[in-house]
């Protein structure tokens, strides 16, 4: 049994240690093996430590970590290896992935296991003087837990940074590749915990809205598997798709001025998806507020793969235009772009507030210029397209 009383009577928090209670963390010490053994029997039944932290290691750890407490308890010289045990258990645990909740469960029995093992050693009459150490036994588990918490918070942080540089890179692989690589899509589908046979929503967005799409997915797509990548100048948005669905849901991207390609069948077609998703993307402009799908911008994208050829089309089908004044030329233009819009003669009239006979006429002057009749589905498509091609915004 060990007499704690105190030599001066002042035995707080900021006060040293007695030599009653060094003695007594001494003969702790001495014994520290029973510490570990009631401390290891208690901490192995806990979820995240069973089957996660082996036996042998858990020992180790337990019996550097009371001899660190008792060393700060009694007021004895810490090393520095030892001082920094609990910065390396909390970084430790964060790689092994121990919960949190647990770590800091496992960490605050250290002090139940020392308050008994300090109740055992001493007499009955020396219980208060015990208890104004509480103060003092508690602070130095709460350092312990503090620093053993922040260490583990550091190193999450660390972790999550890692494996976001690492599957930066990894993605960047495939949306570079041409999706052929089954490893390399086996290894994207389990670092982003996708099925690599799912579907996949594919949404590429120029600089200017890349905050519109990142808020997009902050709201709506919580529990969605998703993925942000810069790739070749604009933000690339892959998203697992729910099971058995056929399209991207509009609710997603309505309002977020971005390109969306066809739904990827796998993850092995993304990349070609991502291309898709590029091509429209360059075509958009500042007039667009909503998602703009394949089917929706196939004229634009394609005039702009044509290259010089478009200019050429668009001297084809036009040319017969060039000798009228610019205003009866946009005139023209104007009522045929009209027409295609519904390909109703009345509707036409409405829009352009002027008689039927007059869009009539005119459909027929463009018509006898050209050679293209703006009525046939045909020559309408033709001509739709040339005036894209010469730069003109079309139906």
């Amino acid at each position: 049994m060990h007499n704690l009383s105190s030599v001066d009577g002042r035995e707080d928090t900021g006060a040293p240690a007695s030599e009653e209670l060094r003695a007594l963390v001494r003969d702790c010490l001495d014994d520290v093996d029973d510490l570990v053994g009631r401390y290891v029997v208690q901490v192995a039944e806990l979820d995240g430590y069973q089957g996660t932290v082996p036996a042998e290691e858990l020992r180790e750890t337990a019996r550097a970590c009371f001899e660190l407490l008792l060393r700060l308890i009694g007021g004895l010289p810490v090393s520095d290896e030892l001082r920094g045990v609990p910065e390396r258990l909390g970084r430790h645990r964060a790689h092994q992935g121990v919960p949190l909740e647990r770590l800091l469960q496992a960490v605050r029995m250290d002090f139940r296991v020392l308050w008994t093992a300090f109740l055992e050693r001493i007499s009955p009459a020396d219980l208060p003087e015990l208890t104004r150490c509480a103060v003092r036994v508690w602070n130095a588990v709460e350092f312990h837990t503090v620093t053993v918490h922040a260490a583990y918070l550091d190193e999450v942080a660390v972790l999550a940074r890692q494996q976001e540089r690492e599957r930066t890179a990894l993605v960047g692989r495939l949306l570079s590749s041409d999706g052929r690589d089954p490893q390399l899509v086996a290894q994207v589908a389990t670092l982003l915990q996708v099925s690599a046979k799912a579907g996949f929503a594919v949404a590429v967005v120029p600089p200017e809205f890349q905050q519109d799409l990142r808020r997009a997915v902050t709201a709506r797509l919580t529990t969605r598997v998703t993925h942000l990548q810069d790739h070749k100048g604009f933000l690339v948005l892959i998203a697992e798709l729910p099971p058995a669905t056929g399209a991207v849901p509009s609710r997603w991207l309505h309002d977020v001025p971005c390109a969306v390609a066809p739904v990827a069948n796998g993850l092995a077609m993304v990349p070609d998806m991502v291309r898709v998703a590029e091509a429209i993307a360059a075509t958009l402009d500042g007039e667009v507020t909503g998602a703009v799908a394949l089917s929706d911008a196939w004229m634009p994208v394609a005039a702009a793969r044509l290259g010089p050829i478009a200019g050429m089309l668009a001297e084809a089908v036009l040319s017969g235009l060039d000798p009228l004044p610019p205003y009866e030329r946009d005139r023209l233009l104007e009522t045929v772009i009209a027409y295609c819009r519904t390909g109703s003669i009345a509707a036409t009239t409405r829009d352009l507030y002027c008689h039927r006979n007059t869009v009539l006429n005119r459909l027929n002057r463009f018509a006898d210029l050209t050679g293209y009749q703006p009525t046939r589905p045909m020559d309408a498509a033709t001509v739709l397209f040339a005036l894209r091609c010469a730069g003109h915004r079309v139906p």
